[in-house]
């Protein structure tokens, strides 16, 4: 019997034991389950933001403006007659481009000139005869009141020669207006009426165009919070200019400088209209071409900069991510100017290093990161370089056979024809 009860007790207490081991374990094992894992650290590239000067330069689209532009009309009416320039070509100043059927205008002319020929011959009778009885009013032989009459034809006609003088002037202005001449020098464009057509006030009264190609403007619309940078150094300085257009086969480069800051903003836009003037020699450039302009408004002294790759943004803000205590911190920034791959930002202070590459997926605020963190002037040497490599590459390339034979797994010598050195 006290052997069967030493037996039972024995059992219990390794029951006991197992159950309480057993708890242990499912303790640890939801303290284990609890237990968050910590995140792998976000490998990123970063960059010291630096303070330095940087050239103020401000990029904006335009458009080409012609200096002197013209519409040549037809100020009197009648048939035109002649068209005296090939569209298209270059026209001098004063060189007559059209003329109106004359006819009837030099007939105009005649008439006016007898007109006044006859005033003159009134006006000389008048005078003649107030000369004559002038001296007979102190002798008494005639009246006073005669007098005033020949006083009064005299005055007459000399006033009827006025009128008959200026109807010749305005003949003659008409019969002018019949040849329709370049004011200036410049090009001329198509014809916008033929030969044989009425032409006049209100009557096909638009004959050509005339522009004045050199020098040549372009006009752009700066925003109208940069018009006090402008004021700051224009007029008392020369602003200059690049005026880059983009053909199809080239693209062409113009300098040139500031010649107009306006002195008001558009309220809808807030911007200001702005323009400079280049020269235009070789007469490449015609009206209303889409332009690139960069203004160049001096030196921007101890500005913070960041790699334009850095700069993040949102609809209404600019920012960048920054790297502290091996954690990222969003920073808003408010852009500045941009200097070839740099860009002006305030709201961050110099020093401070700014991410310019990474899982844009992964860059969230306090997110662990391992930085790879570079001086400016060192990751502008190492883009550099990737630029230099890329275009080496591009420039060299590949023989076609060469990238076929590697797309397939064939030896260049083979693909290419060549014996390989190594056989």
């Amino acid at each position: 019997m006290k052997m069967m009860r030493l037996e039972r007790n024995t059992i219990g207490i390794t029951f006991a034991a197992g159950l309480s081991v057993a708890m242990l374990a499912n303790g640890c094992g939801r303290r284990t389950a609890q237990a968050a894992p910590k995140p792998p650290a976000v490998p990123v590239t970063s960059v010291d933001s630096e303070k330095m000067d940087v050239p103020d330069l401000r990029r904006y689209p335009g458009n080409t403006e012609a200096i002197q532009q013209v519409t040549l009309e037809a100020r009197v009416e009648g048939f035109l007659m002649k068209r005296l320039f090939e569209e298209g070509t270059s026209v001098t100043a004063g060189e007559t481009l059209f003329v109106i059927e004359q006819p009837p205008y030099e007939a105009n002319v005649l008439e006016a000139q007898g007109q006044l020929r006859s005033a003159e011959a009134a006006f000389d009778f008048a005078r003649s005869e107030f000369t004559r009885n002038e001296p007979l009013v102190s002798s008494g032989a005639i009246s006073a009141q005669d007098f005033d009459r020949y006083r009064s034809n005299l005055a007459s006609a000399a006033a009827q020669m006025q009128v008959a003088e200026a109807e010749l002037i305005n003949a003659r202005i008409n019969l002018g207006y019949t040849e329709v001449a370049a004011p200036f020098d410049g090009r001329i464009g198509r014809r916008l009426v033929d030969v044989g057509n009425l032409v006049g006030p209100g009557i096909n009264e638009n004959l050509a165009v005339l522009v004045d190609l050199d020098p040549m403007r372009v006009v752009f619309q700066p925003a109208g919070a940069e018009l006090p940078d402008y004021l700051a150094v224009w007029p008392s300085t020369k602003v200059g200019v690049k005026v880059t257009v983009q053909g199809i086969r080239r693209t062409m480069t113009f300098e040139g400088d500031v010649d107009l800051v306006d002195n008001e903003a558009a309220v809808d836009s807030s911007t200001f209209i702005a323009r400079a003037s280049f020269p235009n020699t070789d007469l490449e450039l015609v009206p209303g071409l889409f332009a690139e302009i960069e203004v160049d408004l001096g030196t921007m002294k101890d500005q913070v900069v960041v790699p334009v790759e850095a700069i993040q943004s949102e609809p209404q803000q600019a920012y960048v991510w920054t790297v502290k205590d091996e954690k990222l911190a969003r920073v808003n920034v408010t852009l500045g100017p941009q200097w070839k791959e740099l860009r002006v930002v305030t709201g961050l202070e110099p020093g401070i290093p700014v991410v310019v590459e990474g899982n844009p997926y992964m860059l969230k605020t306090d997110v662990p990161v391992r930085s790879k963190t570079l001086s400016l002037d060192a990751w502008r040497k190492e883009v550099a370089g990737k630029h230099a490599a890329k275009s080496s590459k591009t420039k060299g390339g590949r023989h076609p056979a060469q990238t076929h034979a590697a797309k397939h797994g064939v030896e260049p010598s083979a693909a290419t024809g060549h014996e390989n050195s190594s056989k």
